[in-house]
């Protein structure tokens, strides 16, 4: 049962992250599928099962700021499916915001799209592309506007 709540969590965020890479300045996706739908469902599905493991009396171990205390929590199908979901979540908000701050931008179609599967397959990889991509263009932006020194 694990599976296939991971895998349909999965399936419903690939979708969406489809979506998000082929049409990033579509308002529907980049300001309501991906920010706001698909998020809110998914963490839906990640109350639920949190809600009924904790209720259920599921693994609780006794120290969760220890790397030993969460390997013990995660050792349970559930709470690693739930936690994955929870990475899902905030990966696509996250990859929402790119989408809508890159059109904006204008920043360039390969840039964009690989900022976006990065953020995608490995969500701070991603994010920093995209943070260093705005940075360098505004800089260049900011270059291009400045008035030329009159030659002597």
């Amino acid at each position: 049962m694990p599976q296939t709540f991971f895998q349909a969590t999965n399936t419903v965020a690939l979708v969406a992250w489809i979506a998000l890479l082929l049409a990033p300045g579509w308002r529907v996706v980049s300001g309501l599928l991906c920010a706001i739908l698909v998020p809110a469902v998914l963490a839906c599905g990640y109350a639920a099962v949190i809600g009924w493991q904790v209720a259920a009396g599921g693994p609780m171990p006794a120290d969760l700021s220890t790397l030993d205390g969460l390997q013990e929590l995660f050792s349970n199908d559930w709470a690693f499916a739930a936690a994955w979901t929870h990475y899902l979540v905030f990966d696509m908000v996250v990859g929402a915001w790119i989408a809508r701050d890159a059109v904006r931008l204008q920043i360039p179609w390969p840039l964009r799209s690989i900022a976006l599967l990065l953020t995608f397959l490995a969500g701070p990889v991603g994010f920093l592309v995209h943070l260093i991509a705005r940075t360098s263009l505004r800089r260049a932006v900011a270059v291009d506007d400045q008035p030329q020194a009159a030659e002597a």
